[in-house]
């Protein structure tokens, strides 16, 4: 099958759409396929709009000849593939790891509202997000949707009236276990993007709150690149992720395969499918955040959640999602 990879942003861009599609592509490689890479490159130098328009072209010209098209957002990827798809009938599968919509009005408005309840909230909206939701919605009815979360699925499906006959659920990569190492101090890491939905005010408050029972100890914050993330997360006590909300974050994957513990939001596609590795709380609520740390730092609790870690034997390799996504694409 020859397929084309739409990415709208590509390594060594750094997001993890951007590390999915460059993995996806060394995958179905790997599995025999002709692939097609179709980035922006300068067409990101034009204003919005223009740069879509001049994308599509480059996407119909490029993509000549491929049997499908994948695509890992519905505006910057989505929009302009949609615009081929529907002028040349070439199959078009869009993949959904996150919310624009939902990110866009969390940072403007600072109004930490979980995603369930972003679209409870439109009269709240400004013209770009309507703008966004307006071209998702168009976008969605028109290609076929894989989805990393049933978690998300569940949100999107009904306010974007989207054909059940062409959804489907492909979860992020799960690779192999990592050896963890013994921590020397009983540090809790936060290593995230510093934007309002990871919620780190409200999070230092209820850890500071929990520091009076134990003392002993460390939050530790910033921005690491991966590599280094991996190296620290095998030598640390425990990971936090107390965001207002989280799709589906590798984050919490790289957690469990270091075999750490975790704090996690109950906002979260992870919150239901990995709670035994974990404790889960209501980023919402400082107290139940505070209560959740303390019980993190409880010997017992943490031991017991080691030993659930230990157990963990899921895999999910990008040859597995590969042979996914290409499996869609035979059925259409």
């Amino acid at each position: 099958m020859k397929i084309a990879i739409v990415a709208s942003i590509y390594p060594p861009e750094i997001g993890g759409p951007a590390q999915y599609a460059k993995n996806l592509k060394e995958a179905l490689e790997r599995a025999g396929h002709s692939v097609v890479l179709v980035r922006y490159g300068f067409l990101k130098r034009f204003p919005s709009g223009i740069r879509h328009v001049l994308f599509a072209i480059k996407l119909l010209i490029k993509s000549y000849g491929t049997d499908a098209m994948i695509a890992f957002d519905t505006y910057s990827g989505g929009l302009p593939a949609v615009i081929v798809s529907v002028l040349t009938g070439r199959f078009f599968l869009i993949r959904i790891g996150g919310d624009f919509v939902w990110e866009m009005y969390i940072e403007r408005t600072r109004d930490l509202v979980p995603l369930p309840d972003i679209y409870r909230r439109r009269d709240k909206w400004n013209w770009k997000e309507r703008l966004s939701f307006s071209v998702s919605w168009w976008v969605l009815r028109r290609a076929s949707v894989v989805f990393s979360s049933a978690w998300l699925l569940g949100i999107w499906k009904d306010v974007y009236k989207i054909d059940p006959s062409r959804v489907y659920v492909i979860e992020n990569a799960i690779g192999g276990k990592i050896q963890p190492i013994a921590p020397a101090r009983r540090n809790f890491i936060f290593y995230t993007r510093q934007i309002a939905l990871k919620n780190a005010a409200a999070f230092k408050r209820a850890f500071a709150k929990a520091k009076i029972a134990h003392p002993e100890i460390e939050l530790d914050e910033g921005m690491v690149p991966h590599d280094e993330l991996e190296r620290r997360m095998r030598e640390c006590y425990a990971v936090v992720l107390p965001s207002i909300s989280e799709v589906t974050p590798n984050y919490i994957i790289d957690a469990i395969r270091c075999g750490k513990p975790f704090l996690l939001t109950k906002y979260s596609g992870y919150a239901e499918r990995f709670k035994n590795y974990g404790v889960i709380v209501d980023p919402l609520d400082e107290e139940e955040m505070a209560r959740g740390i303390i019980e993190l730092a409880t010997p017992e609790i943490y031991r017991r959640l080691q030993s659930r870690i230990s157990t963990f034997k899921e895999s999910h390799t990008y040859d597995d999602i590969a042979r996914e996504f290409v499996e869609i694409a035979e059925k259409n």
